[in-house]
């Protein structure tokens, strides 16, 4: 399959990110503000929707010691490169730091309760001493909807609704089939796909920093622990290591997939360590990526950008299922039988932020879906009307995508509630 719109789309959602995406929006936000009016900065504001704000507020920064939406706003404005996109902090010096921690006083972080979409909504005000800069980032980490200087509308367009602003029901990637997507994976010629080859040395030097520097709680070294270590047990713990080292703030960059770190190291870091293990030749290997990276941004479409459920024990993990059933060699069929087995046993694990112990979540998820894929090979797999399982793999992606939608809801704004009030003592009122 020859399909350019999917080619595009890859290399649109598979880029590299320097640090935890959720902390670097709220620095790209505000750069782009600050870069939008310029001058020197005297104070900054975010407005943000719940989830974007309780699933980012306990993860390292790279560039600075220290957490938090206000600083990484804080970084953002003092040293953000905003055209350098999920890289924004990639210049920030020592020194920088410094003066963020001296701006800190003068951000403030607001939520917007009230706010009922399903997707990140992020607007960001900076004052400086030649006037206020003002801009909307919405659906996507880098989806800058619209730009004013002083009130001016300078780019972008005002949407109609904060629903429109995060609306993913147009997203080109439902308009495939799980199979039309393991076909493009299957028979694009390797040299369009030659740029994964970055995700594999970039993910991987990741991984391999936190195994060796035992950073965050250090999970992929003490997964390497557990009585007789399989290759299955491997691909976890490698999963586990980059995520220490990101949620620690290492300056590391990931490749990320549909504008999300750990889920770009979980589409592709259990699919690198199986494929060694198995001595797969390379080209196997890239394949193999391609369709986890895009099976994982269809369902990044379908539970939304920032869901009540885990995008990487749910979307990336189902990737991983897919890429591990054409590593070894099954067919499309073979590959909706692992999807469905992912989630017909993983459907529910909650997103309760960036942190620390999202290693562990990567490592369940990847786990799971290898063993899926091993299942699916062998010939069996979840039925269809067991659960949530369909008869057919599309159908049970799509009832997924409305549960995360219209079935989570309520239960999503319950959990950012008790986390905001456990973290400020402060009760929450609509």
């Amino acid at each position: 399959m020859h399909d350019d719109t999917l080619m595009n789309l890859l290399r649109a959602e598979v880029k590299p990110a320097l640090g935890c995406t959720g902390p670097v929006l709220m620095a790209f936000a505000a750069a782009v503000s600050r870069s939008a009016v310029g001058g020197t900065p005297l104070k900054a504001k975010i407005l943000l929707d719940k989830d974007t704000y309780i699933k980012n507020c306990a993860v390292g920064i790279p560039g600075i010691d220290a957490r938090g939406i206000p600083i990484a706003a804080a970084l953002g404005v003092i040293a953000g490169d905003a055209s350098a996109g999920m890289e924004v902090l990639r210049n920030v010096k020592p020194e920088d730091s410094t003066k963020a921690k001296e701006f800190l006083a003068n951000v403030t972080v607001d939520i917007k309760w009230d706010f009922d979409g399903i997707g990140l909504y992020v607007e960001s005000w900076v004052e400086t001493d030649k006037g206020v800069g003002h801009s909307l980032v919405a659906k996507t980490h880098t989806n800058v909807v619209f730009v004013e200087v002083n009130g001016k509308l300078v780019q972008g367009a005002y949407p109609e609704s904060f629903t429109e602003a995060v609306d993913h029901s147009g997203d080109v990637i439902r308009r495939y089939t799980v199979a039309d997507l393991f076909t493009f994976a299957s028979a694009r010629p390797l040299d369009d796909l030659a740029f994964i080859r970055e995700a594999i040395t970039m993910n991987t030097a990741l991984a391999e920093h936190g195994l060796q520097t035992g950073a965050g709680e250090n999970f992929g070294n003490y997964l390497l622990k557990v009585p007789f270590v399989t290759p299955i047990q491997k691909a976890k713990s490698l999963a586990a290591a980059a995520s220490d080292a990101r949620m620690a703030g290492e300056v590391l960059p990931a490749m990320s997939c549909a504008t999300s770190g750990n889920v770009g190291i979980t589409a592709s870091l259990p699919l690198i360590s199986m494929a060694r293990d198995l001595e797969k030749s390379e080209e196997d290997l890239i394949r193999a990526l391609a369709f986890s990276f895009l099976l994982t941004i269809q369902i990044k479409s379908y539970i939304g950008r920032y869901s009540a459920f885990c995008a990487c024990a749910i979307a990336a993990s189902i990737g991983v299922a897919g890429g591990m059933v054409l590593l070894l060699g099954g067919d499309a069929k073979q590959s909706g039988d692992a999807i469905r087995s992912v989630i017909g046993s993983t459907l529910g694990v909650v997103c309760d932020g960036a942190k620390h112990g999202c290693a562990l979540k990567l490592s369940t998820g990847a786990g799971a879906a290898i063993e899926s894929a091993y299942l699916a090979m062998a010939g069996t797999a979840i039925r269809a009307n067991d659960g949530f399982v369909c008869d057919s793999v599309d159908d049970t992606i799509r009832i997924m995508g409305r549960m995360a939608h219209e079935g989570e809801a309520e239960a999503d704004e319950m959990m950012c509630r008790l986390i905001f009030e456990r973290d400020t003592g402060t009760r929450v009122t609509k």
